[in-house]
């Protein structure tokens, strides 16, 4: 489980020997008789394990209390089939708000993620989720006010777009009409905002009072 203590689990038996979690024999070391050097592994001569590799040479000289503090580590080696447990006020600590934002999709994982598809898959969900609604509501506004809030002449709040000129290399060879439709042509509107000639308000002000 991410962030938490020991990754170990007990291997599967296989075998019958009592020197090993496995139950496998240990392997075989070349005997020297004649020498003071350490065991070597048979099928591997240049093995870093030397007589390490076997339990008994390692436990050899450990006095009977050392030797009880050792069999009582090798059995907290073998988790619990509880285990690893989750203990949010050990694993992480958070703040007041944190842990009011963060409540729905808590509750979610603990409730359904987790036991539906595991704690691998369902801490997926778990992070995935919230980041995906997220940047969807983001987008969501930027498109909301980017189509429905745009800048115009009579507003100064919202995005305001700006067609860029299109250069045409035949453009002679096409219809005057298609090309004045589809690119942008600012003499067209007195170089004002475009969105003025379709303004719903303020349709007949009058004579102006203005000398010019």
């Amino acid at each position: 489980f991410p962030g938490m203590g020991n990754q170990y689990s007990a291997p599967e038996k296989v075998g019958h020997s009592p020197y090993t979690r496995s139950g496998l024999a240990p392997p075989p070391l070349a005997k020297k008789s004649s020498s003071d050097k350490p065991s070597h592994r048979i099928n591997d001569p240049m093995s870093l394990e030397l007589h390490m590799a076997d339990e008994r040479v390692r436990a050899a000289g450990l006095s009977p209390a050392e030797r009880e503090w050792r069999g009582k580590w090798l059995a907290d080696q073998h988790l619990h089939a509880d285990e690893p447990i989750m203990v949010d006020a050990v694993h992480r600590q958070l703040n007041p708000i944190r842990v009011a934002y963060r409540l729905p999709f808590d509750w979610l994982y603990k409730h359904l993620l987790r036991p539906t598809f595991g704690t691998y898959y369902g801490t997926a969900v778990r992070v995935t989720l919230p980041k995906a609604i997220m940047a969807f509501a983001v987008f969501q506004t930027m498109y909301y006010y980017w189509k429905y809030e745009a800048k115009d002449w009579a507003h100064l709040r919202g995005i305001e777009t700006m067609p860029q000129k299109e250069i045409l290399i035949r453009r002679h060879d096409m219809e005057p009409a298609l090309v004045d439709k589809g690119l942008a042509n600012p003499a067209k509107y007195g170089y004002i905002s475009p969105t003025f000639e379709k303004r719903t308000a303020i349709l007949d002000v009058g004579e102006t009072k203005r000398p010019w």
